[in-house]
């Protein structure tokens, strides 16, 4: 963790915000259970993180020239970060709303949902059309 700490400008923002969110979290008094909902996001975030990292580093490694296809690879660990973060806004949104007197689940459903609805989107319009040559191969 160290080694990605140091070298990934996305990690130190991701450790700040943690470290950020755990001291707050103890200064206005989460309970346990909902700490231990901020600490899986917490971790989820990291985890996910240092795998995307890992994955890059490796693609790199293995195909230093450029490829659509290691190009969709690291998009795709990228997602699973992206996916990680919205999942702890989710959880920040639910517990620190709870703990400040107010109901905000809903707010949480609808961040999700909306997150959810953008993917749906995307997959039908953003994605690259599988071309294939005139022996009918795909590219």
């Amino acid at each position: 963790m160290a080694y990605v700490l140091k070298r990934e400008r996305n990690m130190k923002i991701h450790f700040a915000s943690a470290l950020g969110v755990i001291l707050f979290s103890m200064m206005i008094g989460v309970n346990a259970e909902n700490m231990l909902w901020i600490f899986l996001a917490i971790a989820l975030v990291l985890i996910t993180e240092i795998l995307n990292t890992f994955f890059e580093e490796l693609l790199d490694f293995i195909s230093p020239q450029y490829s659509k296809a290691v190009k969709h690879m690291k998009n795709m660990a990228a997602g699973g970060v992206l996916m990680a973060a919205v999942f702890a806004i989710v959880v920040a949104i639910g517990v620190f709303g709870k703990r400040f007197g107010y109901d905000l689940y809903w707010v949480s459903e609808v961040v999700f949902l909306t997150y959810i609805f953008i993917v749906i989107i995307l997959l039908f319009t953003g994605g690259e059309k599988d071309e294939k040559d005139k022996s009918g191969n795909h590219r």
